[in-house]
């Protein structure tokens, strides 16, 4: 049978393409009322800047070493899509992509670059088609395209993962999974939780010998950075404790916190909860805005 020999989570925030002396530039994209932790003034500043780029690089580096180890058949990916593919005339909570290529972009304008100047093309396993069947068997009414509706592919939550991991020219075939994180109604917490146990249900069920290693990209809270809640979803993912995790509200996952269901789905897709998760909370004001950046593995 096939099986998961693997999974990585990794934000995909803008501040990890932007240089670290330009992070105060990015648009703020909250409103008030901010509540900073004290001594937030030591996080900010082109030193405290460069210290976090750096860290997240590091940890980014890990991740695709790791990847690299686990030699994986199939990358199965958890992305989130913030009106690139899936659009108010028909917003499905989650749709899996089974072409048999796609292209992804990384989508990063900030510094006048051009979204179509930023694909890549990946080819697509077939293990997409029949993830989609083994998923309408267990009850979950995933939707599929074999098109993108956006003319530069994947969205960027797919692009820049994928960019960080798989930079080489050789791809390993993909199954992308579109997951309607940012706009409402999007799926609760426990229906994600339940769909990454579909998932390795599914997985495992396959025949062949593939391996797989599943990866989640998004996340943590932004653009109002909440280490309090962070703290408690990281611990949470440790043990994985399934109770906290599908209480998660909806109130709690909104703007660009909403990516972390993509770590939703893959917690309940590992039996086992992930042994350490690399956290730094990456501030671009005194006002408390920014990315939490997290970085962990799961073998």
């Amino acid at each position: 049978m096939a099986q998961i020999v693997g999974a990585l989570a990794m934000s995909h925030g803008p501040q990890l393409m932007m240089p670290a002396e330009k992070w105060a530039d990015l648009p703020v994209r909250s409103k008030p009322p901010y509540n900073p932790r004290p001594g937030i003034e030591k996080e900010v500043g082109e030193a405290a800047f460069k210290r976090n780029f750096d860290a997240c690089h590091r940890h980014i580096d890990g991740l695709r070493r790791k990847l690299e180890e686990l030699k994986p058949d199939v990358v199965m990916v958890f992305g989130d899509d913030q009106y690139e593919n899936i659009f108010d005339d028909n917003m499905p909570p989650f749709c899996l992509f089974t072409g048999e290529k796609v292209s992804a972009t990384e989508h990063f304008l900030y510094l006048g670059d051009k979204a179509e100047d930023q694909m890549t093309e990946y080819p697509v396993s077939p293990m997409a088609r029949t993830l989609l069947d083994q998923l309408w068997d267990r009850d979950f009414d995933v939707a599929w395209s074999k098109e993108t509706r956006d003319p530069c592919g994947l969205g960027h939550a797919f692009g820049r993962a994928l960019k960080f991991l798989m930079p080489g020219e050789k791809k390993t075939p993909i199954v992308p999974l579109m997951v309607n994180t940012y706009c409402p109604p999007a799926p609760g917490a426990r229906r994600c939780f339940m769909l990454g146990e579909a998932v390795r249900a599914s997985v495992e069920a396959m025949k062949g010998d593939e391996r797989v290693v599943l990866v989640a990209s998004g996340g943590l809270t932004h653009t109002k950075i909440d280490e309090a809640f962070d703290y408690a979803f990281i611990d949470a993912l440790k043990t994985r404790d399934a109770a906290f995790l599908k209480s998660i509200p909806g109130e709690k996952m909104v703007q660009g916190t909403s990516e972390i269901r993509n770590w939703i789905i893959l917690a309940g897709a590992m039996p086992q909860g992930v042994p350490h998760v690399d956290y730094i909370p990456c501030y671009r004001n005194t006002d408390g805005v920014g990315c939490a950046m997290g970085f962990a593995s799961w073998t």
